[in-house]
């Protein structure tokens, strides 16, 4: 895990010379094609190797124009989960309440598949297995609120990281008793940037196609 300005600065870099490589690779097979010279095999790896990593930065901008801009993703817009212990960290900067209306509008419209999940099955099996997922994809939990009996809320705080620059994510998992069965609701917030590039909403997809699968047969269905 490294600092965000510094990697924005290694990727930039990066980006860069991987855009001299191409360049360079044009200019070698131009010369090579004009002067029947030597060096077609290493002018097209270079060539291949930059296409290659500048196809990073050419996802980044398609994502950036196919998702809303976001950075804060919740089941529940009206009434998300909070990070408590990240509030507590910081001061109460972590505390974020509510999003704006203009928000909620933007993730309705873009992500009309993140809602509620109903479980019929009592708070203590559910939280069980949302906890169990967590520590497979080693979340690191900064809190939790583990349900003593059925009647029982659940909570896990806990800090994810992106996979290639290990960059943090906020995430909070709530678990409610709801009649006879339980509700899940799950938030997942960027800390760099102010675009997520979709990454809160597929985060949140991801995490839920797990527990409907721990849970398989107990007919979960959206809240």
């Amino acid at each position: 895990m490294v600092d965000a300005t510094a990697t924005y600065g290694v990727m930039a870099l990066g980006f860069s010379l991987a855009v001299l490589a191409v360049v360079t690779a044009v200019a070698a097979f131009e010369g090579i094609w004009r002067d029947n010279r030597k060096g077609f095999g290493l002018a097209l790896r270079g060539a291949i190797v930059g296409l290659a990593i500048l196809t990073i930065p050419a996802v980044g901008a398609w994502r950036i124009v196919h998702y809303p801009q976001l950075v804060d993703i919740s089941t529940d817009v009206d009434n998300p989960p909070l990070f408590s212990a990240l509030a507590n960290a910081s001061n109460g900067a972590g505390l974020i309440g509510p999003m704006s209306g203009d928000k909620i509008a933007l993730q309705n419209e873009a992500y009309p598949d993140i809602v509620p999940r109903y479980y019929p099955l009592d708070t203590v099996g559910v939280f069980e297995a949302a906890k169990a997922i967590v520590d497979r994809r080693r979340w690191r939990v900064l809190d939790q609120s583990i349900p003593a009996d059925s009647g029982k809320f659940g909570r896990i705080e806990a800090v994810a990281h992106t996979l290639f620059f290990g960059f943090k994510q906020d995430v909070v998992i709530r678990v409610v008793p709801d009649g006879e069965g339980t509700l899940v609701d799950m938030r997942s917030r960027a800390r760099n940037g102010e675009h997520d590039l979709g990454a809160d909403a597929e985060r949140i997809r991801k995490y839920f196609k797990d527990l409907d699968a721990a849970l398989q047969g107990l007919g979960a269905t959206a809240g």
